[in-house]
């Protein structure tokens, strides 16, 4: 049964010069089949232009979907280096991302994702990152 949820997503990236954080926070549904977690949600850019965000967990790994604006696919398996587009309209990027650490933690009404991962643009290392998902139901479902 879905279930209407609060979705917190934060990242933060450390680079040589500075660290860069960002913060979206979006209502969205969840879903659970077995034990993987389904999150859908959409944010909307500074132009009004909707991404759509789909998000799947698993205890061995995490799948980050973008279609709108931004397009990409991001897969995230603990110990793997990973490749994919990320299509922008101010052009495209190759990604490799090497995940270092993933954590899961469920409990009634709420689910935590961890992730900390190397990231490469275009085939060079751009920064080392950290992205939290927070889950929370909404009151009544």
């Amino acid at each position: 049964m879905k279930k209407n949820v609060v979705i917190t997503v934060r990242g933060l990236q450390s680079e040589v010069n500075a660290d860069e954080a960002i913060e979206v926070i979006s209502a969205g549904t969840y879903l659970r089949k077995a034990d993987t977690h389904y999150l859908s949600y959409e944010e909307a850019d500074e132009d009004g232009k909707i991404t759509k965000n789909r998000i799947k967990i698993t205890p061995e790994s995490i799948e980050m979907t973008k279609q709108g604006n931004i397009t990409t696919q991001m897969i995230f398996v603990l110990g793997e280096k990973q490749y994919s587009c990320y299509n922008t309209p101010f052009g495209d990027m190759t990604l490799g991302i090497t995940t270092k650490r993933i954590g899961v933690d469920e409990e009634e009404t709420t689910l935590q994702a961890r992730l900390l991962y190397g990231l490469e643009v275009n085939g060079v290392h751009l920064s080392e990152c950290e992205l939290n998902i927070d889950v929370k139901e909404c009151m009544g479902g």
